[in-house]
């Protein structure tokens, strides 16, 4: 499944993958240039072929006790290289590979936040700047329409985990990108203080509340996130939504699996 494109280059991941562009505070994703895969089970290489140019272990900022993560570097054409960030590799520096090929397992990052899953970062950059944090290449995303839609703002609890619940939407009409909007929206929201609309608009309607794009990369809209948000009356931190997602994240509140919320402002 082609979930975005640099030029004539595409990043394809299996169809039970789920996905996120902008729903992280890292500066690679708000600049519209990384994208993080959910692997259901290992991180597989997303281009069509690459060679492994290098492999650093880095130290993470410890927003969770961990204090390693994995840069991974892969050679894919001329001066452009993909960048891999929180996987333990299981390939070497000289290895060639193929789409499909699996770079190792995914860990637990100390860039992670308590309600990160695990997940491969990916990046496509200049190979003569290929480690640091900004100067990605600007990533396109094709727009898979997978997932059922939201109608409404009423929720059910479907698991309850340590920092965080899993919600599916109660009533739903059509499918899209992702289960909130129309069109599509994704991000950490407001916890990460932005979120993204994929489509080509001025303005999106959130739960009731109206909310206008403030810069835009291609067709895709950046709108500012920074309000209270309440679900039956608790203050909560935010929720989390994914592209090919059908469930989103709801980060604090105290609720029990099986139950009906509302979102409110």
């Amino acid at each position: 499944m082609k979930i975005a494109r640099y030029g004539d280059l595409f990043i394809d991941v299996p169809r039970d993958s789920w996905y996120s562009f902008f729903n992280s505070p890292y500066v690679g994703h708000r600049a519209g240039a990384a994208v993080d895969v959910y692997f259901s089970s290992l991180p597989l290489f997303p281009m069509e072929s690459g060679k492994v140019v290098e492999i650093r272990r880095v130290r993470a900022p410890k927003n969770l006790p961990m204090e390693e993560d994995y840069v991974i570097a892969i050679e894919i054409s001329d001066n452009i290289c993909l960048k891999v960030l929180h996987v333990k590799p299981n390939v070497k520096e000289g290895d060639k590979l193929a789409l499909g090929d699996s770079l190792g397992e995914m860990l637990i990052s100390g860039f992670f936040m308590p309600w990160s899953s695990k997940h491969a970062h990916f990046e496509l950059r200049p190979c003569n700047d290929r480690i640091r944090a900004r100067g990605a290449f600007p990533l396109t995303p094709l727009i898979q329409r997978l997932v059922p839609r939201a109608a409404g703002r009423e929720f059910i609890v479907k698991e309850k985990h340590e920092n965080f619940y899993w919600l599916v939407p109660r009533r739903t009409s059509g499918r899209d990108l992702t289960p909130i909007g129309n069109p599509s929206v994704e991000g950490g929201i407001p916890h990460y203080k932005y979120g993204a609309v994929f489509g080509n608009v001025e303005k999106i309607n959130l739960f009731g509340r109206e909310f206008k794009v403030e810069k835009k990369y291609g067709e895709i809209g950046i709108f500012s996130a920074d309000f209270p948000l309440r679900v039956e009356g608790q203050k909560i931190k935010g929720i989390g939504v994914y592209c090919n997602q059908e469930k989103i994240k709801l980060l604090g509140g105290d609720f029990e699996e099986g139950e009906k919320i509302r979102m409110e402002f």
